[in-house]
């Protein structure tokens, strides 16, 4: 007995091993078949990196397990990727091991696979993947079309398929449309061969988005389908049973058949909703929005249905009627004192037989009241795919803080009254070439009294009355007062292209006249909260602009391009006042732009030219130059804290200072400048220079006399230096101070560490006692009238060591000696021989 089980025990353990080791034998074949009949029956490159065999995981059958499909295109989309997938697993005979062109596949599942539907600019699709036959290839298969199919070399006998996690993007470009559809399942079961047979299908989408024309009309919308089908393969006819349909929430009925022949899909689908209550209609509501939706009184009719029938081939599409409407709704938030009235709709959706251009889409009503104060809103739009054409107009008169009370906008505070009266119709063309004669609009906009708040925000903005006039070339602002925390602004002036920038990727232009009496310049540089003050603000009510001030730059929007002519009476930045600043400000390609600028500060002027823009890691790029004149130097020292860093000579002292300066760099999330990355060059001169007191002057009492060193006057002079990495250097120049002729040279180093030298020519009024003392062993020294005398300033430049260097001091006393030396022996000789 023991003998037996043993013999059983080796048999079964041979066996396995039979089944663990066949396939390897087996898999470098499997994969260059493969390969070679992909690459063969396609259009396209296919890549397969590997493919995987087993007898475990599936028997009796054999499970094939291909690893990183990739199908890419050829031609015009060489570069574009049609299909990948990281796994693909399917299961067939193990006879297929033996003979792989004789493979019949009865499962199929694909996991993660993105799809990339392309249609580019002359209208060619990356799918067709279909190898093109030649004549002569078509004459010699002709017979071979009768053959059965179960004579067929490759053989599909599924009894399932499912599309685990799949991606798939529709992008027409010639059409400029696109649709997304994002983790996508779909599962289908049941005999997929024979004659007849009935099966399970399950299928839901997460989210699906669809944007025409630059725009967004699909979004977050959820999808769930389950039904059963019966499938007549002979005649290719696909009868939807019993099924359940939701759209984000909202149950409909999809009924009718789906007939496929060779080139042409034929349809007869109707689609209703199986609710009529408005209540149960805001269950479309995507589920990201579902949150707004929680404890609504809502009432009123509403209703879904369509039809699609007719055939699909090549350009020719069914027609499509879709209807919805809703009647006499309302609904109410709990707890909310207002509500949202007379609520109706009704929407339109058709199109003949043909082409998608024949599409017509009619919102002949929209309807909404607050407190009996009613919106009114109506469009058309036809032929959407060559040129669209839209008529439609926007009425009404909303009053915000109604709509505060019956809408719970918690994190948004609004007040006032908003009136439109806006009228347009014309073709999506006339936009795109300008041709504003060919469309007709007109209309006004009114604010009165509007406030608006947000966490988004760091300041309230405030408009107390404004006014736009609406035509097809511009928007006329004739009058826009408006109130952003301390500063306020008055503008006038025309906005342009505003169509293309709302309807297509197009720039916003506009040419405004700015105005103010007061800019508070570091508010609205902070006038978007950074994220952390965001956290904060959800965790917690308690908020103070101080906690936003200085912690995120400023971005310049995009599309858009502004000339401010400014005419600003009084700002502030820093803690600086500044008066009368006129000149051009644009905004352009994301960036800042000063043109001409003039200010009054610190008791000068200056000019201003140069740019600002903002970078993905918030650290903005500048690149400005100043001509600055007659700044007041202890008016600088008292305001500008980097100049009292750089120069605390200057914190006693008097005087006016030039420059014209030119510098780039970078700017942190604070504003402030990074040094290390500032580089630039400029000019510089004072007048009237007087330092008092100065500590580092007072070090110098060895060499000049004591009494020039109470209060030193400085001659005017004029200098240039560099700035590398934020290294300053100082090109040599001469000037004279305390009367006494005097070159400077050296460098202020990032890190704030001083290296100059001062090289003197001292007269004699001027020696110092180390100097006196040097010349006391010289007989006749009275006949040196000035000496040179050095000075090495250097380490930390608000405590700087000075080194007094005498050498050349010493050196010039020396040769005066061997001078006088030389004298006296010559004079003596003189004597001797007379």
């Amino acid at each position: 007995m023991k003998r037996v089980v043993s013999i059983i025990l080796i048999i079964i353990f041979l066996l396995l091993g039979i089944l663990i080791a066949l396939p390897i034998f087996f898999k470098d074949k499997m994969l260059v078949y493969a390969k070679k009949m992909l690459n063969e029956q396609l259009n396209a490159k296919v890549e397969l990196a590997d493919l995987n065999l087993s007898l475990i995981r599936s028997f009796p059958k054999l499970s094939l397990n291909m690893q990183e499909v990739m199908i890419k295109g050829v031609g015009h989309f060489e570069n574009d990727t049609l299909l990948y997938v990281p796994v693909v697993q399917t299961s067939a005979p193990i006879g297929s091991l033996f003979n792989p062109s004789k493979m019949s596949i009865s499962e199929f599942v694909v996991d993660k696979a993105k799809i990339n539907l392309l249609v580019n600019e002359e209208g060619e699709v990356n799918w067709n993947l279909v190898v093109a036959e030649s004549a002569d290839t078509k004459t010699e298969t002709a017979p071979k079309e009768t053959k059965s199919a179960d004579n067929s070399d490759f053989k599909l006998k599924l009894d399932k398929i499912l599309f685990k996690n799949a991606d798939l993007k529709y992008t027409d470009k010639k059409t400029n449309m696109s649709l997304a559809l994002t983790d996508i399942t779909f599962n289908i079961g049941g005999e997929m061969y024979g004659s007849s047979t009935s099966l399970d299908a399950k299928a839901n989408v997460q989210d699906i988005a669809f944007d025409y024309g630059g725009i967004n009309y699909i979004s977050k919308t959820l999808l769930n389908i389950k039904t059963q089908l019966d499938a007549d393969f002979n005649s290719m006819t696909f009868k939807i049973g019993e099924n359940e349909l939701l759209v984000n929430q909202l149950p409909l009925q999809l009924n009718g058949t789906v007939k496929m022949t060779s080139d042409t899909v034929f349809c007869d689908l109707s689609l209703e909703a199986k609710a009529s209550d408005f209540e149960d209609f805001l269950a479309l509501v995507p589920p990201a929005y579902e949150s707004y939706l929680k404890d609504i009184d809502a009432s009123g009719t509403a209703s879904i249905k369509g039809t699609v029938k007719g055939f699909y081939f090549e350009d020719d599409y069914p027609a499509i009627r879709l209807n919805a409407n809703v009647d006499k709704a309302r609904f109410k938030y709990a707890g909310m004192p207002e509500e949202l009235q007379n609520i109706s709709a009704k929407i339109a959706i058709t199109k003949p037989q043909g082409i998608l251009d024949k599409m017509q889409i009619d919102v002949s009503r929209a309807h909404v009241e607050i407190r009996e104060t009613p919106v009114d809103f109506r469009l058309k739009v036809n032929q959407p795919v060559s040129d669209p054409y839209f008529e439609g107009n926007l009425t009404g008169k909303v009053n915000l803080a109604q709509l505060k009370q019956a809408l719970p906008l918690d994190r948004v505070n609004m007040s006032g009254v908003i009136e439109a009266n806006i009228a347009a119709s014309g073709t999506y063309s006339a936009i795109e070439k300008e041709a504003y004669d060919r469309i007709k609009s007109d209309g006004e906009v009114r604010l009165n009294n509007f406030e608006y708040s947000s966490p988004d925000f760091t300041q309230k903005i405030l408009v107390p009355e404004g006014k736009l006039d609406l035509s097809p070339r511009e928007i006329n602002l004739s009058r826009l007062m408006m109130q952003i925390g301390q500063s306020d602004f008055q503008l006038s002036g025309k906005v342009r292209n505003y169509l293309n920038y709302l309807l297509k990727e197009g720039t916003l232009v506009a040419d405004l006249q700015l105005n103010s009496k007061k800019v508070a310049i570091n508010e609205l540089m902070n006038l978007q909260a950074d994220d952390e003050t965001l956290e904060k603000e959800d965790e917690s009510a308690a908020k103070t602009s101080e906690t936003a001030a200085g912690s995120v730059a400023f971005d310049i929007p995009d599309r858009v391009n502004i000339t401010f002519r400014s005419d600003i009476a009084s700002a502030a930045y820093n803690g600086i006042p500044i008066k009368n600043i006129n000149g051009l400000i644009k905004t352009a390609k994301q960036k800042l732009t000063l043109q001409n600028l003039s200010m009054d500060m610190l008791k000068g002027k200056m000019l201003m030219n140069g740019a600002y823009q903002n970078t993905k890691e918030n650290k903005p790029l500048f690149d400005f130059g100043f001509n600055i004149r007659n700044f007041d130097i202890p008016t600088m020292f008292q305001t500008l804290s980097g100049f009292r860093d750089k120069v605390p000579i200057a914190g006693n002292s008097t005087g006016l200072l030039n420059s014209k300066l030119k510098i780039d760099g970078q700017l942190d999330e604070k504003l402030k400048p990074i040094s290390k990355t500032i580089n630039g060059k400029g000019d510089f001169s004072t007048k009237n220079l007087v330092l008092l007191n100065s500590s580092v002057f007072e070090q110098l009492n060895g060499i000049i006399n004591q009494d020039k060193l109470k209060n030193i006057k400085v001659d005017d002079f004029d200098a240039s230096g560099t700035v590398e990495n934020g290294n300053l250097k100082i090109k040599p120049f001469t000037t004279k101070v305390m009367g006494q002729e005097a070159t400077f040279n050296g460098s202020l180093s990032v890190d704030n560490i001083i290296d100059m030298r001062i090289d003197f020519d001292i007269e004699r009024d001027a020696f110092g006692p180390d100097i006196q003392k040097i010349l006391s062993a010289i007989p006749g020294n009275e006949k040196i009238k000035t000496l040179p005398a050095g000075v090495k300033i250097s380490g930390s430049a608000d405590k700087p060591k000075v080194s007094p260097d005498l050498s050349k001091t010493t050196k010039a006393v020396a040769n005066a000696a061997k001078d006088n030396l030389k004298e006296s022996i010559g004079k003596g000789l003189l004597e001797l021989f007379k």
